[in-house]
């Protein structure tokens, strides 16, 4: 079963009291970004996943883990 990058986007965000716009303009993505992230539909760059990380004021590894197995 293969079910791969999991995330707490939008836990960490609503905790910042962040909307999804501020989120995606403080990372420079679009909101579209954020949504698709937060539903588990796209998972980011490294890049994208260290500023989220950043701005949200957690470790990379708290914010994303790998979920099943995904080989």
């Amino acid at each position: 079963m293969k079910h791969g990058v999991r995330n707490s986007v939008k836990d960490y965000r609503q905790l910042r009291g962040f909307t999804q716009d501020h989120l995606a303009e403080l990372i420079e993505v679009t909101r579209q970004t954020i949504i698709a992230i937060e539903k588990q539909r796209y998972e980011p760059s490294i890049g994208t996943a260290i500023k989220l990380a950043a701005v949200l004021g957690c470790p990379v590894e708290t914010l994303f883990w790998i979920e099943g197995d995904v080989l």
